[in-house]
């Protein structure tokens, strides 16, 4: 991007690929490499200019990413997924279509639709919550419980797949402005040890974990 004198990123996939146009839009901008601005294992500097312009365009009903202003990024020298994290990584447009989710297999669809939950409830529960986003949360929960088996048994209910693509960008909202919780707190750091899909790491923690939020 840098080499290009790129001047728009276009982050087309799931949540990994959202995460990856948001952090090349930042590191286009800005001097150094990456750990210069990474979260906890790295020297966490804030970004000095804005990212290049992000279109985020998501495939995938979990992440929220397109409506974030941070990337995940897996480092696995460290073998912890960590957040690169800044107010000028918002996404400029993001465009959520369904139709776009039509073709997720049944496990991915689980999966994503886990992360997509968790991310409902536990800002939530959060005590950075606020009338706003319980009020997000409480319509993505509602679209999330009704989808999730649905859009998994067939994915091509088309009312499922739009349930869950609502429940995704509601969440991803909700934890912009209300934060996560001890569920997020420990997959970051599971994801970097495990091969195991993010959301169905948040599936095995939110019960308890929300449990002792509530």
């Amino acid at each position: 991007a840098r080499t290009l004198g790129a001047t728009l990123v276009i982050g087309f996939g799931g949540g990994s690929a959202l995460d990856g146009a948001k952090a090349i839009a930042a590191l286009a901008t800005n001097p150094g490499e990456i750990y210069d601005y990474l979260e906890v294992i790295g020297r966490g500097k804030p970004l000095a200019n804005p990212a290049l312009p992000i279109l985020a365009v998501p495939t995938t009903a979990g992440t929220g990413s397109e409506v974030t202003r941070n990337a995940v990024i897996f480092a696995p020298a460290e073998r912890v997924k960590v957040s690169l994290r800044s107010p000028h990584m918002l996404p400029r447009l993001a465009l959520v279509d369904p139709e776009l989710t039509y073709s997720l297999p049944p496990a991915i669809t689980a999966t994503t639709g886990m992360d997509a939950l968790t991310q409902l409830i536990e800002p939530f529960v959060s005590c950075r919550a606020n009338p706003l986003t319980d009020g997000i949360c409480r319509a993505g929960l509602r679209h999330a419980v009704g989808g999730l088996r649905r859009a998994f048994a067939a994915g091509d209910d088309v009312a499922a797949r739009r349930d869950m693509a609502f429940a995704s960008l509601s969440g991803g909202l909700a934890l912009a402005n209300a934060g996560l919780g001890a569920v997020h707190g420990f997959a970051g750091p599971f994801g970097g040890m495990y091969e195991a899909p993010h959301g169905a790491i948040c599936a095995a923690l939110l019960p308890a974990v929300y449990a002792a939020n509530v």
